[in-house]
């Protein structure tokens, strides 16, 4: 119930993204959960609130040995203050991650925090980021992308 809950105020928010398209950006990531040695592949929007804070809600998919695994997460990071076209960010959130194999199913809420740093500022703008997911099933994530 929970996880429909969040997805449903998910894309409610994205929906209400719509009227600013021009701040609004898309990308791709991937990366590896370091406590399980799984990649994962995804993609995320980037959507400027204010000056220095971005909204980045995301969506990822661990490629798991057995069963599947994703999350899904409503993050909003700060760009620290920066001359360069190298920008530093920390930030937080909530994150879903759920985890199925066979008859075994397990959703986990917990708190995102996280640091990173993107590169450029131009159409496409790779990025770095380290994850750490606490809840039930805390989880140490090593991730990057390009945001277009």
């Amino acid at each position: 119930m929970k996880l429909k809950m969040f997805i449903i105020l998910l894309v409610l928010m994205l929906l209400s993204l719509g009227s600013a398209n021009a701040q609004t950006r898309f990308g791709v990531r991937g990366g590896v959960y370091l406590d399980q040695d799984d990649p994962f592949v995804g993609a995320h929007l980037v959507h400027k609130i204010q000056r220095a804070w971005v909204f980045n809600p995301n969506f990822e998919y661990v490629l798991v040995d057995r069963g599947s695994m994703f999350t899904i997460n409503a993050d909003i990071h700060y760009d620290l203050p920066s001359r360069s076209s190298t920008i530093f960010w920390l930030g937080g959130g909530l994150g879903i991650s759920h985890f199925s194999v066979q008859d075994f199913n397990n959703t986990d809420t917990g708190l995102n925090l996280l640091m990173g740093a993107s590169f450029g500022r131009r159409a496409a703008i790779p990025f770095v980021q380290v994850k750490v997911m606490v809840g039930d099933e805390s989880q140490l994530v090593l991730g990057g992308g390009i945001t277009f």
